[in-house]
């Protein structure tokens, strides 16, 4: 985790297993030559509490000459927005500060202070939940965050007894988070209810779930080369709102490696834990069911299966109904797009490569035309394609992805079709050589392929 000499941030909440972490690597640290720095989240869970416990932190970390970074959050907006749990959106609001500050002021570990009982808790909540070698191998000791940023887990090898008694030894002050006892939250449970339970058939349950996660973590290091290999080939395009998967490689890895790809595919996309197994399953039935085929993964994930790519996407946006009218000559806005019209002489038209630029006979429009999405039923002539076709058989011609037909537009003269935006225009327009007005179209915030 620690080579020597570097600028390590920690992770402070000021519980008892932070405060002992923090205690811990303030004596390492001229052993290992370390720059130390304290990080704390206030996830406005507890107002005046919450409150209290980041001037507590601050103080503590003032005591021993450390600069401290204070972040805060509303994370049940967050949970509400991103339809996460209370728990799920906790940890994302404070691993995205975490990365943020290491980025920011070039610390080059982050610690936090996961523990052994931490690990057991996990292991069972993912075990429960249903999930592949992934969710088994619990929390890794050390991942990667950010280019040149590495999340280490000094204390999982540690059991939180143990942390108590350190604690009393050295007389370390610490706070209490009231929620850590709410049996509101599932994780509360698995540890004031369902450990103690095993611990009545196993009293060293929790060594013997670490042994297990360990056992699982080195099964996912041997498959971790096979299926990033694999993923390399079976991703084709990825943001952090959404992730594509063409299905002529992934149909043909056998099932569990078919697992792990979406599982770790999904995972890193939207930086959450492993989903649930039967959310793997659901997402691989697609495979071979019909194009248009679609399935919730929960946590507002949707998989939807196209002619040849599966797209999980998060949190889908509502369609943005345009339909706007403009005379030639006009700039328009619209919500997503800009539509620019200009008037030309014939002699001064530049044709060119751009698919967002279109030049229309002048004489051939009405003085109004229309910016408006496309339509079941829309028809027009393609240029080059030598006859009719309604707009939906040539989006699907042109492969255009299912999720991204809702975001086509088109600038329509009355009924007629006069340019499907960026794609193709109608050859009834189209400007030839005895034209002598011209009006040149240029859309601007349009991508048919999301880029």
């Amino acid at each position: 985790m620690l080579l020597g000499g570097e600028k390590v941030l920690l992770a402070v909440s000021g519980g008892i297993d932070s405060m002992a972490l923090l205690d811990m690597m303030v004596r390492l640290a001229p052993t290992l030559r370390l720059e130390l720095a304290v990080a704390h989240f206030d996830h406005g869970l507890r107002a005046e509490a919450s409150q209290e416990d980041s001037a507590f932190v601050v103080e503590q970390a003032k005591l021993r000459g450390l600069k401290s970074y204070v972040g805060r959050g509303d994370v049940k907006k967050l949970a509400t927005a991103q339809k996460l749990s209370v728990e799920e959106a906790s940890r994302k609001a404070r691993y995205q500060f975490l990365a943020r500050v290491a980025r920011k002021h070039e610390y080059a570990v982050i610690a936090t202070a996961h523990n052994s009982n931490d690990n057991a808790e996990t292991l069972l909540l993912n075990m429960m939940r249903g999930s592949g070698v992934t969710g088994l191998a619990a929390i890794p000791p050390v991942r990667t965050v950010a280019p040149g940023v590495l999340l280490a887990r000094p204390l999982l090898g540690t059991d939180r007894s143990t942390i108590e008694a350190y604690a009393a030894e050295v007389e370390l002050q610490w706070r209490e988070d009231a929620t850590n006892a709410s049996l509101q939250f599932t994780r509360n449970r698995v540890r004031h209810e369902l450990l103690p339970l095993l611990a009545q058939y196993n009293p060293g349950i929790i060594n013997t779930l670490n042994s297990t996660a360990e056992i699982m973590r080195g099964l996912e290091q041997y498959l971790s080369h096979a299926v990033e290999l694999a993923i390399k080939r079976v991703v084709t395009d990825r943001d952090t709102e959404h992730v594509e998967m063409t299905l002529t490689h992934l149909k043909h890895y056998l099932p569990a490696i078919q697992a792990e790809i979406v599982q770790r595919t999904v995972s890193k996309t939207f930086d959450i834990p492993p989903i649930s197994y039967s959310a793997v399953e659901r997402t691989l039935s697609l495979v071979y069911r019909e194009t248009g085929s679609r399935v919730e993964l929960g946590g507002g994930l949707s998989v939807v299966r196209d002619r040849d790519t599966l797209t999980v996407r998060c949190d889908p946006p509502t369609p943005i109904v345009v339909d706007k009218k403009f005379k030639p000559g006009e700039t328009i806005k619209t919500e997503r797009v800009t539509l620019a019209s200009e008037r030309l002489e014939r002699a001064n038209v530049r044709f060119t490569r751009n698919t967002n630029v279109e030049f229309v006979d002048a004489d051939k429009i009405s003085d109004t035309l229309t910016l408006r999405s496309w339509r079941d039923g829309d028809r027009f002539r393609p240029i080059g394609l030598g006859g009719e076709k309604k707009v939906s058989d040539f989006l699907v011609d042109s492969k255009v992805p299912l999720d991204r037909k809702k975001d086509i537009m088109v600038v329509a003269d009355g009924e007629n079709i006069v340019w499907v935006c960026g794609m193709r225009m109608d050859d009834r327009y189209r400007v030839e050589q005895q034209t002598k007005n011209v009006i040149r179209l240029e859309i601007r915030g349009l991508s048919r392929n999301g880029d």
